[in-house]
């Protein structure tokens, strides 16, 4: 049987990244959301490569900025 060793992130990216989130939902939404994810017994790390892929934070924000847009122009 093979096991497959994932490396640990870059911290200096993981870093940036999360700068970007907090940047993008500010401080209290970001704290919520970490809060979510910390507290739920769902592990985050083994869903995170379905739901997003290799995508970066930027990304994600801006697919849901762009979300939000269309979303806000149907109303």
């Amino acid at each position: 049987m093979k096991t497959k060793i994932q490396s640990l992130p870059d911290i200096r990216v993981l870093k940036s990244e999360v700068v970007e989130i907090v940047k993008n939902f500010g401080i209290t939404k970001a704290a919520f959301f970490f809060r979510e994810i910390l507290s739920q017994k769902i592990d985050y790390l083994k869903i995170k490569d379905k739901l997003f892929g290799e995508k970066t934070s930027a990304e994600l924000y801006t697919k849901i900025s762009e979300w939000k847009t269309t979303k806000t122009a149907k109303k």
